[in-house]
């Protein structure tokens, strides 16, 4: 289905100016039409933006995490290249059962 992107964002403004273009944009779009925001970098973006009305993202959070090696767990985020676990080789996250873990 064609749609709309949204770009030309995330060049360092404030999460206010770029949530009011956001929303200024997504009021301007069909709303039958699919909107698409580009180069999102974190969650709170996602939850906001889709609250304002778009439909697909494109997404450096997971990818930037990743390299930095970081893990999020119900305790909290975990950074893995941190020293003291450099021989740990037990599951990120006791008891959790997925791939990572």
């Amino acid at each position: 289905i064609p749609g709309y992107a949204i770009g030309g964002l995330a060049g360092g403004e404030d999460k206010a100016h770029f949530w009011r273009v956001v929303d200024l944009c997504c009021r301007q779009l069909p709303k039958h039409k699919p909107r698409y925001l580009m180069g999102v970098g974190y969650p709170v973006d996602i939850v906001v933006c889709s609250a304002l009305g778009v439909d697909m993202y494109d997404c450096v959070f997971p990818t930037r995490t990743a390299r930095f090696g970081s893990a999020f767990t119900p305790d909290g985020t975990i950074k893995l290249k941190h020293a003291c676990y450099a021989r740990d080789f037990g599951p990120i996250f006791e008891g959790c059962e997925c791939q990572a873990c």
